[in-house]
């Protein structure tokens, strides 16, 4: 079991107890001028409520259908860009009249640390497994309320018109697509329709809604072929029939078949053949049917001459009865031949047009295939543009789903930062921690022999008295004075000193992570949501000109919401005056 001497370690407390009070004073009186001379921080926060759409989604709904999350985070980085921040600051008016002036980039670090999105927050409602509502939460931290208010106000605006800017311009962004699809899909259609049309044009013998038509034209064409074959047939033979009987007898078998001029003049002729046997040549009679045989026999020539051929010579010769009766059976097989041969081409035609059939008709089903699909791509984008339209009217008329301010941000009365009694505790007990640990550590790194028991334990020799350390009266009132003196100073001169450098000089909080930055132990500078960094300035900015940045669109993620004012002091130690010497045991005799 080890022996604790605690006499002897608190003889050791008292005798270290100055350099103890002189820590713990130190960082106690710089934590509390620290927690004094910080400047004070306002908060002042709104909140804004998802609404949900004002009817039912059944009878209408809106086509910006935007998750809140998301909305929220394209919102914020809209917001938090470069030239938006820099114009809120300016419409603020936060740093107008500060002395020395700051940078652009100096008030867009400094106001992107003063806003915050606190995101959403459901709504706990009493029936488990239910949601509740989505709030959304915006605070901005100002010197003085009235800042702070005014710049909560501006920022909750801000959210309200970009939510208000985002919905329409994507509810704008549908109907336009879809109006521009709906015009392109019917180009579509009527591009299709033209080739659809040119194709049966060039290919209307030989279209599949026509092949039943042709297959029939096709059987008719076939027997009317037939019959003309069986006809020529039979016409032949008659024609082969008449020339025989005319070689045999000399005459047609149809030579009976007179005109009526021709019967009447065979008819005077054997009347004038009878008279002239009964009355002499002279008789006025025998005159008057001479004279009526050579008028009917000019008119028979005549007649005749009318149904001449011409010849190979091209003189013109009188018809026989022959000639007259083959006449028109030759006709009839002239005839024949040419309907004939016009059957077989209209056959052929229709032969080549069944076998173009097929063909046809797979790349007529492709070319209308394609088109019912264009029919429905174009039914579906009217349908949708329809629906746009309507999303457009509701988001137009603030009806869908939207951001509304459920609680206006008012004018905080009391500061939200610093925490000074935290900071000026955390002073004090860090001083306690500070200064028990040096006490500690000198202790650790003193290895000089100060008991009669370690006198014992390391030389063996046992000693018979023990003498104190008695100081002089002059040593005792030095060491008086140096403790009075470094008190004093870390009592009364250091706070002094911060609050002159704090009003006169640089805000303490501003010098310290300055102080941090040049040594290079501070944090990473952060980057805007937008992606714009805040570290440094441009050259422009650095030349006295400032660059002017664009809004850009909605970017992806959004960064989280930035922390309120620093409160970190400069690590500054005293050194404290020569003290007395390292000696709290006995001398060996």
């Amino acid at each position: 079991m080890v022996n604790l001497d605690l006499k002897f370690y608190w003889a050791v407390f008292l005798r270290r107890l100055p350099y103890f009070l002189v820590i713990v004073a130190f960082l106690s009186a710089l934590g509390l001028t620290v927690a004094m001379l910080l400047p004070p921080a306002y908060t002042s926060t709104g909140n804004i409520l998802v609404e949900p759409q004002q009817f039912s989604e059944q009878v209408a709904q809106s086509t910006t259908q935007v998750d809140p999350y998301e909305q929220a985070q394209i919102i914020e980085q809209r917001l938090m860009t470069r030239a938006n921040l820099s114009k809120l600051a300016e419409r603020i008016g936060l740093y107008e009249g500060v002395e020395p002036p700051m940078t652009e980039g100096a008030q867009v670090k400094d106001i992107v640390e003063r806003i915050t999105f606190i995101g959403f927050v459901p709504d706990v409602t009493r029936s488990p497994g239910t949601p509740g509502a989505t709030i959304l939460g915006v605070s901005f931290d100002g010197p003085t309320p009235e800042f702070a208010n005014k710049g909560a106000n501006e920022l909750v605006n801000l959210v309200l018109e970009e939510n208000q800017k985002l919905r329409e311009g994507r509810a704008n962004e549908t109907l336009t697509f879809f109006q521009a699809e709906v015009q392109r899909l019917a180009d579509e259609l009527e591009k299709q329709s033209e080739k659809i049309a040119r194709f049966k044009t060039e290919n209307f013998e030989a279209l599949p809604d026509s092949l039943e038509e042709r297959r029939q034209r096709q059987i008719l064409e076939q027997e009317r072929l037939i019959a003309l074959e069986r006809e020529e047939s039979d016409l032949r033979n008659q024609r082969a029939t008449v020339i025989w009987v005319f070689q045999r007898t000399g005459r047609s078998a149809s030579a009976g078949d007179l005109s009526p001029e021709e019967e009447q003049l065979d008819a005077l002729q054997n009347q004038l053949v009878q008279q002239r046997t009964i009355y002499a040549a002279d008789s006025p009679r025998i005159r008057m049917l001479e004279n009526q045989l050579a008028a009917l026999e000019e008119l028979v020539e005549k007649q005749r001459a009318a149904r001449a051929v011409p010849g190979a010579d091209g003189t013109v010769k009188p018809t026989s009865e022959l000639e007259l009766e083959l006449a028109p059976i030759d006709a009839r097989l002239k005839f024949i031949q040419e309907d004939k041969a016009t059957i077989q081409q209209s056959l052929d035609d229709l032969n080549a047009s069944l076998q173009a059939t097929p063909a046809n008709e797979q790349t007529l089903a492709g070319l209308e295939r394609e088109l019912a699909n264009i029919q429905n791509q174009y039914n579906s984008s009217v349908e949708s543009a329809g629906q746009a339209t309507v999303g457009e009217r509701i988001e137009v008329m603030s009806q869908g789903e939207r951001f509304s301010l459920i609680q206006p941000p008012a004018t905080p009365s009391v500061p939200s930062s610093p925490n000074r009694l935290l900071i000026a505790s955390a002073g004090v007990i860090g001083g306690l921690g500070a200064g028990l640990a040096f006490v500690i550590l000198m202790e650790m790194l003193n290895r000089s022999i100060r008991r009669p028991v370690e006198l014992t334990s390391k030389l063996g020799i046992q000693p018979f008295a023990t003498v104190p350390y008695i100081r002089t009266p002059g040593e005792a009132q030095r060491k008086r004075m140096v403790f009075g003196g470094v008190l004093a100073f870390v009592l009364v001169v250091l706070p002094i000193t911060l609050w002159l450098i704090n009003s006169y000089y640089m805000p303490i909080n501003t010098l310290t992570t300055e102080t941090l930055e040049k040594v290079g132990v501070a944090p990473e500078e952060a980057e805007l949501p937008s992606g714009e960094t805040l570290e440094g300035e441009t050259a422009e900015e650095t030349a006295g000109g400032t660059t002017e940045e664009t809004t850009d669109g909605a970017a992806g993620g959004a960064a989280d919401g930035a922390a309120e004012n620093g409160t970190g002091a400069s690590p500054a130690t005293g050194t404290a005056p020569d003290a007395t010497p390292d000696a709290t045991g006995a001398e060996a005799p």
